[in-house]
């Protein structure tokens, strides 16, 4: 995908998967919960998107049938398999099957890590192949630990005792199968367990906390933050909604913590999602931030060029939160010294308030190494999507350069053996343009960057004809590697 400015928001699922065969397109997703009689579970959610499908008459109309092959394997050993169809609402008029659909099951499942298989197919629609997705699911509810489940993201929900598969604990919960809220979409909600408090803590009252944050910068919106003592309980329900109508555009975590009397972390619980929101902030309401900012006798005092000065604020954006980038943006264009000095001194104040000095020489040596490693032409380096990376995450650990394979753009694979709490991550940069340095992020499995289930073809674009959007594999050839580096980069 390419960038349309510096700053841009790409989707990325975890435990959410675009599911495509041919026309059928659904989403997936999953949450583990814990039930004291009956121990750990799992829950599945698909949403099948109605125009996608096939509806074929039946005796109240038209219908459509989608078939659904659910595994969990531990090893090669099955622990549970299910297979059944699952049928649409009836349409009198197939030009009106606008309508969405959606599955939920449960299993119960011992605690340990599984994977989980999971086949669906349009049955009106013999030509479709089967598709296949698989996903890692890890189960881990004990006793002897308080623990917080997945949290659900909800469509809607409401009070009911009546008995179904969406009632949890007297409150009937429709999932929301996607972690992407646009502008159409500005309320929050949500839903989550905690477990063992009582057993634990002795029935004495506790901590709850739950806030969205900035993913990048890990800052608390003190706006979407709130705190409770609930008593304790075998299971204590968190169900909830924040209204994000003034949430900007961005990359977000909702967190769940549980603290003792103490203060002391018991539990958290994260869950990301993304916001596109392009609410416009003015240069003079975010000027207003910074300008009261004293920075005489500090380092920032001695940029005196305009040039100079608005050269370091560029420079930082791969680091910067959302509204830090409207800031630097607009700087582009106004280019006011002082404000810029009040504006980066607060910048590096923020991230080492003892040292800020230090902090920015620090980050400066890695900017001159992306310079003169990644700049392509008159394009500096920080600004090209290697340089971006680097700077936002630091060096990988390895890289896997393959320029000259026949088939295949150059490209390189950056892995990182651990960026946060993420482990084992890889970057795809490729360029299109044979005699250029400037190479694009095709594809990562790192949560909040491009995730392009297809970039193995489009890598291969240019020798392969990309007829068939739901291609996720090229065609084999001994010579193409980028998937043998990818899953083991050397």
């Amino acid at each position: 995908m390419k960038k349309l400015s510096y700053l841009v928001f790409i989707m990325w699922i975890l435990c959410f998967s675009t599911v495509t065969a041919k026309n059928l397109k659904a989403r997936f997703a999953y949450s583990t919960f814990f039930s004291p009689e009956k121990g750990p579970y799992v829950e599945t959610y698909l949403d099948v998107k109605g125009s996608s499908v096939y509806f074929m008459p039946v005796k109240e109309g038209f219908q459509a049938s989608i078939e659904i092959s659910i595994v969990f394997k531990r090893g090669d050993s099955i622990i549970y398999f299910d297979k059944y169809n699952l049928l649409s609402p009836t349409s009198k008029d197939t030009q009106q099957t606008v309508f969405d659909f959606t599955d939920q099951q449960r299993v119960a499942l011992p605690n340990g890590t599984y994977t989980l298989e999971l086949t669906i197919k349009d049955k009106n629609n013999l030509q479709a192949k089967p598709y296949f997705l698989t996903q890692e699911v890890l189960l881990s509810y004990y006793p002897n630990l308080i623990a917080i489940s997945d949290i659900e993201l909800l469509s809607d929900y409401k009070a009911s005792d009546l008995e179904s598969k969406l009632n949890k604990n007297g409150y009937e919960v429709i999932p929301l199968v996607d972690n992407f809220f646009d502008v159409n979409n500005n309320s929050f909600k949500f839903y989550g367990e905690i477990y063992s408090t009582s057993s634990i803590l002795n029935n004495e009252p506790f901590l709850l906390s739950y806030h969205i944050e900035t993913y990048e910068q890990k800052k608390i919106l003190d706006d979407f933050s709130k705190i409770s003592r609930p008593t304790s309980k075998p299971v204590t329900i968190l169900l909830g909604e924040f209204d994000i109508t003034s949430l900007p555009s961005g990359n977000y975590s909702f967190v769940v913590q549980v603290r003792n009397r103490k203060n002391e972390l018991l539990a958290v619980k994260e869950t990301f999602f993304q916001r596109s929101n392009p609410v416009p902030i003015l240069a003079d309401s975010a000027s207003e931030n910074y300008r009261n900012i004293n920075v005489k006798n500090t380092f920032v005092a001695n940029f005196t060029s305009k040039e100079v000065m608005l050269e370091n604020v560029k420079c930082i954006y791969p680091i910067a939160g959302t509204n830090e980038n409207y800031f630097i943006f607009n700087q582009a264009d106004f280019s006011d010294i002082n404000l810029m000095q009040q504006f980066f001194y607060n910048f590096w104040a923020k991230r080492n308030p003892l040292n800020p000095e230090q902090a920015w020489l620090e980050y400066k040596k890695e900017v001159d190494k992306v310079n003169q490693e990644y700049s392509a032409g008159s394009k500096k380096g920080y600004l090209t999507e290697r340089g971006r990376v680097y700077l936002c995450y630091g060096p990988p650990n390895q890289i896997s350069k393959m320029y000259n394979e026949p088939a295949s753009y150059p490209y390189e694979i950056w892995q990182y053996y651990k960026i946060k709490n993420q482990t084992n991550r890889k970057f795809v940069f490729y360029s299109e343009q044979i005699a250029t340095n400037d190479f694009e992020l095709l594809h990562s499995d790192y949560r909040g960057e491009i995730f392009n289930a297809n970039w193995q073809v489009e890598l291969r674009s240019r020798t392969e004809i990309m007829n068939d959007l739901d291609k996720q594999n090229p065609k084999n050839n001994y010579q193409n590697q980028s998937r043998q580096l990818f899953e083991n980069p050397r």
